[in-house]
């Protein structure tokens, strides 16, 4: 009797460590997509760099190193350093009222003036009699921490996401287009689609015809705000779906109605990247740090759009609009391509 039920709990006992062990790999190994997941780009691949932004050098706006444009020069006076625009309307209407300054940016001085830094933040256009101009002044700034972080090796796809927003929406040629397609989702989709095509393909990005097909056949007017249903479709292993999750639960709560509050939500959004960039028990970093770095991204631009575009100063609901969390699960979607495309065809469908 002794011995029968030596083996009983031996049985159960092996029966056990089975089931432990089949838990583990549920939760650790990577899953088999049913088709190719799409191609997202190492970070150290994304580089738009059209020429020297300043003659002082790299000053952030939306890429890793932007050339300003509309004869654009900066110059150091009476401890000041302003940014003048030789074509300042064409300047005003792609930055509106605010320039965005993501990264903090050290001037070599001259002019009587020593090095500084200028923090990251908005800074107004001003009409002056020498034309549009961005005084970098601490009194007339909005602070805002900053939106690059090196600690995120997949960090310049955000840059590379803002600035595609940012150059399609704002193309004068466009404007009549999107005009056009007002209420039509099809064309919407088929606009936005094609528009980031033809900028990743300029930005040496090309999109394969196998991945620009399957994003034509996707629905990207989904209900994003249920990033929870959203997450658990994605074709990521159990854990970095989980990683991904919680990070979406703690921040999908914080307002953002406010330049301070906008602060906030880079910081904790940067402190949580460096947490994972440095994490070993991710199964796909690049691809989790990407669906990150696109939130945080997107977060900033469509706030700074709508304070420095509305006309009114209003920027975009406290919460996290639909078109937000467009951008983050149109990574894992569709990589780039259906990133931007998925924000541009839902905040032209439901503006």
């Amino acid at each position: 009797m002794k011995i029968r039920n030596s083996s009983i709990a031996l049985t159960l006992f092996v029966l056990f460590l089975h089931l432990v062990s089949c838990k583990k790999e549920a939760i650790s190994d990577p899953i088999t997509p049913t088709e190719p997941l799409p191609t997202i780009p190492s970070g150290n691949r994304v580089i738009i760099h059209f020429g020297t932004s300043t003659q002082q050098g790299c000053m952030y706006s939306f890429s890793n190193c932007i050339w300003i444009g509309w004869g654009a020069s900066i110059t150091d006076f009476a401890d000041r350093t302003m940014l003048q625009f030789e074509e300042g309307d064409k300047a005003h209407d792609y930055f509106g009222d605010y320039f965005p300054l993501t990264a903090d940016f050290t001037t070599e001085g001259g002019n009587g003036t020593a090095p500084h830094t200028i923090p990251a933040g908005f800074y107004p256009l001003h009409d002056t009699p020498l034309g549009k101009v961005v005084i970098f002044s601490a009194e007339t700034a909005q602070p805002v921490a900053p939106l690059v972080n090196a600690g995120n090796p997949q960090d310049n796809l955000g840059q590379l996401h803002n600035l595609a927003v940012q150059v399609i929406l704002h193309k004068p040629e466009n404007q009549e287009k999107i005009r056009q397609i007002a209420g039509d989702k099809a064309a919407i989709q088929a606009f936005a689609i094609e528009q980031v095509a033809q900028f990743l393909e300029e930005s040496d990005l090309p999109v394969s015809a196998a991945e620009l097909q399957r994003a034509k056949e996707l629905d990207l007017f989904r209900p994003y705000t249920d990033y929870t249903s959203q997450v658990d479709a994605m074709r990521l292993s159990a854990r970095d779906k989980k990683a991904v999750l919680d990070v979406f639960n703690k921040v999908s709560q914080m307002p953002v109605s406010s330049p301070e509050q906008l602060s906030q939500f880079v910081s904790v959004m940067t402190g949580l990247e460096n947490g994972l960039a440095t994490s070993t028990s991710l199964d796909d970093a690049p691809r989790v740090l990407s669906v990150i770095s696109i939130l945080k991204y997107s977060r900033y631009y469509w706030y700074w759009t709508g304070l420095s575009h509305s006309g009114t100063g209003n920027p975009t609901p406290a919460s996290i609009p639909n078109w937000v969390w467009a951008d983050a699960i149109g990574m894992e979607l569709g990589g780039p391509l259906v990133s931007a495309a998925a924000s541009i065809a839902v905040y032209l469908d439901e503006r």
